[in-house]
């Protein structure tokens, strides 16, 4: 069987792609220059710049992973495209972001498969993310109800 197709907007695919540019062409080469300057001062086991920029690396290099792994063989959808209009429903593979958190994949399924296989990417159709996500389609916005707040939700591909 064929895996589906993820489908992104072309606004959220140039975003990414100007993020991951920035990212490997400044961010990264910064952080590995202060990476060497910091190894030239001091004593490596208490030069705190080396141990923020050794994390601040692996930061980054997690980023890059995680955007080149988004954008790994999506169809890239203009507005006036119609196979941008598939809806969210079970078993649908769909990658959101909360407010100004990172993009993530998760999958929906009913409660109980929530509940026998533990993996932390599955949402039961009863929670908050899928009554506000449902039968929504790739760039719409929904608002979700979490603790009593009101949190906005993206929709950046349905897979």
């Amino acid at each position: 069987m064929a895996e589906a197709t993820k489908t992104i907007s072309r606004e959220w695919y140039e975003k990414l792609i100007a993020e991951l540019q920035e990212l490997k062409q400044d961010k990264l080469p910064a952080v590995l220059e202060q990476i060497a300057d910091a190894k030239e001062l001091w004593d490596l086991s208490e030069n705190f710049d080396y141990k923020n920029a050794l994390e601040e690396k692996d930061l980054i290099n997690s980023r890059i992973k995680q955007i080149e792994d988004l954008i790994d063989g999506v169809e890239i959808i203009d507005s006036d495209k119609k196979s941008w209009e598939k809806t969210i429903w079970f078993w649908s593979k769909v990658i959101v972001q909360i407010e100004d958190d990172d993009p993530h994949e998760v999958t929906i399924v009913w409660t109980w498969e929530v509940k026998y296989q533990h993996w932390e990417t599955l949402i039961s159709f009863e929670s908050p993310l899928w009554q506000a996500i449902r039968w929504k389609k790739v760039w719409d916005t929904a608002k979700m109800r979490l603790n009593n707040e009101r949190k906005n939700v993206k929709i950046i591909s349905i897979k």
